[in-house]
């Protein structure tokens, strides 16, 4: 089966359905399932964009801590974190300032599991412009839908660059 090689925590909000596109700077004439591969090195910080900057900034401005009025994307990572939280046994989620968001990811965000396929998403479309929080201009936006993350993951698998196969 296709696989897509994904650094965390990328691979996880994808598998999640939080982060709907993956940019990347070539395309395929593939579309299907494809499997999702962590890889074995996070992206480093500071330099990693965790979530969209404007989240990081406005959401309790604008949306409180209210999962029915905040948009979707945002509920669904507003329980990611807070499920991280739990795991962490930290007593609470860190959502009263942005800096705190950021420094979980800091400090946990490498725990998330590598060198692993953890999931598996449907590639609908690679498109050149897109208004999705995380695209990144200049890139190709692949459209990511029907994720799955699954609940055994698939250990100690090295990834390979472009799209590769896995038996």
């Amino acid at each position: 089966m296709k696989t897509l090689s994904i650094r965390q925590p990328y691979a996880s909000l994808i598998c999640r359905g939080i982060k709907t596109i993956e940019n990347r700077s070539w395309t395929t004439s593939y579309r299907g399932k494809l499997l999702i591969h962590a890889s074995g090195k996070p992206l480093a910080w500071p330099t990693f964009k965790y979530l969209p900057d404007v989240f990081v900034k406005n959401y309790l401005k604008y949306f409180g801590t209210s999962l029915k009025t905040m948009p979707k994307e945002y509920a669904a990572y507003f329980k990611w974190v807070t499920e991280l939280s739990a795991f962490y046994h930290l007593e609470d989620p860190p959502f009263n300032k942005p800096d705190n968001i950021k420094a979980l990811a800091k400090q946990y965000g490498f725990a998330l599991p590598s060198q692993a396929i953890i999931g598996e998403a449907e590639l609908l479309d690679i498109i050149k412009t897109s208004k999705d929080a995380f695209a990144s201009d200049g890139d190709y936006h692949w459209v990511m839908s029907n994720p799955i993350l699954y609940e055994k993951l698939i250990l100690n698998v090295n990834g390979k660059l472009l799209l590769w196969d896995y038996n």
